[in-house]
């Protein structure tokens, strides 16, 4: 009976942690600095102090709600490095391609830019948590410099392409294949990562 009550509280908790992280991720599209902690514990129906109980920190939150998703080019990329750097650029855009025609919303990504671009807090947690630690592998196992002008490049080609894609619905980069997409950009991305520094 006490093991089935503890199973029950760790069962609700995480329930209360997602319900709160999907309140924020909405209250963050908004901008950094509009959402507060007690708003978001209040639309979550939950005490502000679990928010702190969980995530530490309105920025905890933020990576969690906003960085930390797996729509972003950059946590595809990790992955796809253990792989080596053959083809890493035709992967890359696979993966990321193949995932947002499934289906998966486009919001939380926007929120990810919308919120870099208006709080420069947002900024340094984006590159803390991505962009720097993949740069320094990419630097690390391809042996090349600027790695951290790299990671951005690829980070705005693709997103560009998504919001181009998914968003926009540019015709016909809407509507092209997979297989054409990959052709295209593939290359590029590969150049972006593993190319020599252009003179």
């Amino acid at each position: 009976m006490a093991e089935s009550r503890r199973t029950g509280r760790w069962r609700t908790g995480q329930r209360n942690k997602q319900r709160i992280v999907e309140v924020a991720r909405e209250h963050f599209t908004h901008g950094y600095e509009q959402a507060t902690v007690r708003g978001i514990a209040a639309d979550a129906g939950v005490d502000v102090a679990m928010v702190y109980y969980f995530f530490g920190n309105k920025e905890g939150l933020f990576t969690a709600a906003v960085i930390d998703i797996p729509e972003h080019p950059l946590h595809q990329l990790p992955t796809l490095l253990d792989d080596g750097p053959d083809g890493i650029g035709a992967r890359l855009v696979r993966r990321f391609i193949e995932r947002w025609d499934k289906g998966d919303t486009f919001e939380p990504l926007l929120t990810v830019w919308r919120s870099a671009a208006d709080h420069p807090l947002a900024r340094k947690l984006l590159y803390d948590t991505l962009a720097g630690p993949v740069a320094e592998r990419v630097a690390a196992e391809f042996a090349v410099d600027n790695a951290v002008l790299r990671v951005e490049l690829v980070t705005v080609h693709l997103m560009g392409l998504a919001f181009a894609r998914y968003q926009l619905r540019i015709e016909p980069i809407a509507s092209v294949g997979v297989d054409e997409l990959v052709a295209w950009i593939g290359p590029t991305v590969q150049r972006y990562l593993t190319g020599p520094t252009p003179a």
